[in-house]
Formats: structure tokens, sequence, C-alpha cells
């Protein structure tokens, strides 16, 4: 036994005065993140229109990527402000305070917008446009965590026609923001991220795309007729932004040129082809990529809202716009291929909410549906607090919530817990009203997971949100008689495509059920780095299964 220990410890010291080669243990992880949102973008989509797609957009990603075909948000209400800033913190309104795209501030009694910010000025242009920043954004997102990581070596840049969808995306910390402002028909930012413009975006602006675009105007890719998987191009139920009297192709834009009215290219598939411009050029010239840390470009094309409110989820229109977009992500994708290299970067799309039917075109297919009139319903109530405590006490009623006046409750002795129960009872009377909290269940109940109670409590955030939050029924919107919009709790809102592609990512789908919140966690988890620091979500363990 003693030789035994003796000749190990003699193999010890020989081992120990040998040169050692060093073992590389470098993480391989992407050079590149692209995150692309789809504003508007219903799940079903994808197959709706799926024979009529290329092989190199939408179907590439789908076939060669991974597909969570079962991914819906877990909060209401469902907008793009609190939609962009849910996926990119990995967490819901409640936790990143992103409430709406509007909300009523307590404190002033006025109603702010997600990004604004006077104490900002703008760059690129002299407009209110420019007056933007992620200040209401409380926590931090992918592409903060990216720069804390690597000591802020790596690059963030974000692109979109919507300033909201720019910002809230970048985050904090990034290297740039841009969106675009109508009045100039040019792409901006605020001192937020920097004090000009880069070179690389007046020379792009320079070129005068917008014009170039909208001076074509906007007819059907293909022949009318093989529009099949849409209603006919004229019916009742669209309404086209140009003023147009009957919404139907082809469209022409000499009206808005004349006028220098280049916010008409948002209603157009022109908005999303330049905002895939905008992107390559960002691509190119702040050499995303190709440094030794992990850059993010975040990418989100809001022309499919503007289309999909005006003109509704059945119409030729909407077809048009996705069958043009397949072919700017297709061009994305090859670009991606050619200049960072197809093994060297991961996209993940997705999109920000989805879109109800026309009620109007439900109705007369004799399916449940409705309207509602909020400036009436809030008289209605504010009447009926006055009959039964003496005074109207609703200071403003938005995103489907009641704000009262606090302290004309306390002056007049009134218990807030029994004034909010009894108005969120008396909703529930109120044709096309589902469902109505006041805020203590919303606060301190915990309810189960894909609940409608669960879904408003996810959306609510104790500082910021109102005393009441309530719901309408299924295809029962605030809107005009044509179009549509978004913001409900239902399936139509909330079920939107996941899809992620590129490095290290199998080929496969699932239709097991998980939020949009999961992927900044995934994003995060692949980059291995920190979550975002209110991260709710988990990571998608599909990809990370070997």
């Amino acid at each position: 036994m003693k030789k035994l220990v003796a000749f190990l410890l003699i193999s010890q010291s020989l081992n120990s005065q040998t040169k050692q080669t060093p073992v590389n243990t470098e993480l391989k992880q992407p050079k590149l993140v692209v995150g692309i949102v789809v504003d508007q973008m219903r799940h079903d989509y994808i197959y709706r229109y799926w024979n009529k797609y290329g092989n190199g957009g939408f179907k590439k990603l789908v076939s060669n990527g991974y597909f969570f075909r079962n991914a819906h948000y877990n909060y209401v209400p469902t907008f793009t402000g609190p939609g962009h800033a849910s996926i990119y913190t990995g967490t819901s309104p409640a936790t990143h305070g992103i409430i709406a795209n509007d909300w009523f501030v307590k404190e002033t009694g006025q109603i702010t917008y997600c990004t604004d910010d006077k104490t900002v000025k703008p760059v690129g242009s002299e407009s209110k446009a420019g007056l933007m920043s992620p200040k209401n954004l409380l926590v931090t997102t992918i592409g903060d965590e990216l720069k804390l990581a690597t000591s802020q070596q790596a690059k963030v840049f974000a692109v979109s026609l919507k300033d909201r969808s720019s910002i809230l995306p970048a985050g904090h910390s990034a290297n740039g923001a841009f969106w675009f402002d109508g009045s100039t028909g040019k792409f901006i930012s605020s001192t937020h991220y920097m004090n000009q413009l880069p070179e690389w975006l007046n020379t792009f602006n320079n070129f005068q795309l917008p014009q170039q675009y909208l001076a074509k105007g906007w007819n059907t890719l293909y022949p009318l007729a093989t529009y099949t998987e849409s209603i006919a191009d004229k019916n009742n139920y669209e309404k086209a932004p140009n003023k147009k009297d009957t919404a139907i192709f082809p469209y022409e834009y000499s009206k808005q040129l004349a006028g220098k009215d280049y916010d008409i290219i948002r209603a157009t598939p022109f908005g999303n082809t330049i905002t895939k411009d905008l992107a390559l050029a960002c691509l190119k010239a702040e050499n995303l990529g190709k440094g030794k840390q992990t850059d993010m470009l975040c990418i989100s094309f809001s022309s499919t809202d503007y289309v999909g409110h005006a003109y509704g989820p059945r119409s030729v229109e909407v077809e048009d716009v996705y069958l043009r977009l397949d072919k700017d992500l297709e061009e994305l994708i090859t670009t991606l291929d050619a200049t960072v290299g197809k093994d060297n970067y991961i996209v993940f799309l997705t999109a920000d909410h989805g879109a109800s039917d026309v009620p109007a075109h439900l109705k007369d297919l004799k399916i449940p549906s409705g309207y509602m009139n909020e400036e009436e319903l809030q008289k209605t109530l504010k009447f009926y607090c006055q009959s039964m405590f003496g005074d109207s006490l609703i200071l403003s009623m938005v995103n489907q919530q009641v704000f009262l006046n606090e302290s004309k409750i306390r002056t007049l002795k009134l218990n807030l817990d029994i004034v909010e129960h009894t108005l969120a009872n008396y909703l529930l009377s109120v044709k096309g009203v589902a469902e109505a909290y006041p805020s203590d269940v919303l606060k301190y109940e915990d309810y189960t997971d894909g609940t409608f109670k669960y879904l408003i409590q996810k959306g609510y955030n104790h500082v910021r949100s109102g005393n009441v939050a309530f719901s309408y029924n299924p295809a029962w919107m605030v809107y005009m008689n044509k179009g549509t919009t978004h913001g409900a709790s239902y399936s139509y809102d909330t079920h939107v495509p996941v899809i992620f592609y590129g490095m290290g990512v199998a080929k496969g789908s699932s239709v097991r059920k998980v939020n949009v919140v999961d992927i900044a966690p995934t994003i995060s988890m692949l980059l291995h780095m920190s979550f975002p620091n209110g991260t709710t979500g988990k990571p998608l363990e599909e990809l990370f299964s070997k």
C-alpha cells in the first residue's frame, strides 16, 4: 500500500511539472440576435396564406426553425406598447409598467403616452415626434442585459415606424432607436440615445424612399381574382385611410404626396418595406454581428397593424400586405446569411397582439358581436354614481378601467372598497360587459393561469392602473363600424406566432401552451447572461433539449 501511495505522489509531482495545453472553454453563442415583431399578426395568418408564401420567408422560418404554435399573451389589454415591452422584458404590464399605449396618471389627472418624455429633445427633426424615451418602462430589456453583460461592448439597435415599437424593444441603454416622423418622411431619434443621427441614417433619409414608394401607388401583388383567402375586395366592412370613397384596389397617394403627408405610408405594405430597408442599412453600417460580442437588432413591422385596423383581418389588403412582407423577410434572411453567416445568428419572430374580426361582418354572418360606446358608458356610470353616492366620482375611463376620485371619496367619508365593488357589480348589468373586478381582488387574490381573472390581473399594475377593471364580451369592441381593433383577453387577440430560427435551433414545433413572456428568458439563456430584471417568464425548454 505504501508503494502505491508513493507512486501516486511521484506521478502527481511529475504531472504538475509538465507543461499543460490550455483547454478552449469559450462558450459558443450567436454573433447577432434579430428580434422581429409583426404588429397585429394573428397566429392563423401563418397557415391562411401558406400556399402563397415563397420558400424564403415565413415558410423558411417555420420549416427550418422551431415553431411554438400555441403561444399566447398572459395579460389584458393587448396593445402595441405592452406587447413590445412584454416581449423584450420577459414580464407582463403588472411588473414592467407599460399598462397600455396611453393611460391616466392619477398624480396629474392627465393622459400620458407610453414613451412620452418632455425632458429629451428630438434628433433629426424639430417635431414633437422626437420627444420620446423609455423612461416609463420600469425594468430592463434583453438589450439592456446584453449591454451590461458585455461591459457596453455589444451593439443594440431598434427600428420601426412606430416610436413605441422601437423604443420599448431597444430599452434604456441601447446604441440607438429609430422611428418614423410622418411630417418629414424621415427616421428620427431622441437625445436619450444620441445627440445627432449617424451619418449613414442621414444618407438613408436623403434617399426619400417614402416618396418613391408612394409615387408607385398600391395594387395587388398578384391578380385580384387569386386572393381567395379573403372576402370580396368591395364590401361594407372597410375604410381606406387615404379617405378614398370606396376601399378597393388600386390605391394612389398623389394628394398625400402633394401635401407632404408621408404618414400615409404606414397604411401601405411599403411601410414594412422601408422598415426592412432601414434594418439592412443599420445592419451593414454598424457592422452588426461582426465584433467579438453578440449584437442585437430589433425590427418591428408596423404596417400590418395600420392595414389591419383599416380593412379587417379578412380583407384582400391584409392578405396582400402579408404576401409582400414575406418577400421582405426573405430579403432580410438572405442578407443575414450573406453578411453575418447562416450559422452565426438567431432570429425570433412574434407579434405584439392579434385582432378581432370586424363585428359588422360577424353580425351579417349571425355570429354574436357588438360595439360599445365608451363615452355613453362613462356618462351612464357617472349618473349611477351620482344617484348612489351623491357625486359622479369618476375621473377617467380608459383601457377598460375606471379611475375614481379617491380624494372626493374620502371627503364624502365613503368606503372606497364598497364604492369599487358596487360599481363593478353595476357594470355587469351593462350589455356587452363580460366581467368587472374591483382593485382589491386584483391586488390580493391569486388566480389560475389562463382564466380571464388571471389575464386582467397580469395586466394590472398596482400603482398605475385604475379602481375597477372590466372586459367586454367576445367580438365586442369600442370602434367604428368599419375596420377592427384589439385589446381583448380572447384568443383572437392573445394567440400569436412564436418562431425561433438560426444557430443551434433544431427544426420542430410544439402545441404546448407557452407565453410570449417566455421569449426574453429563452434568449437570455441562449446568450448565457442574466434575465431582464423583471422577468417572470420561463425559458422554453424545447430549445435546450439537446
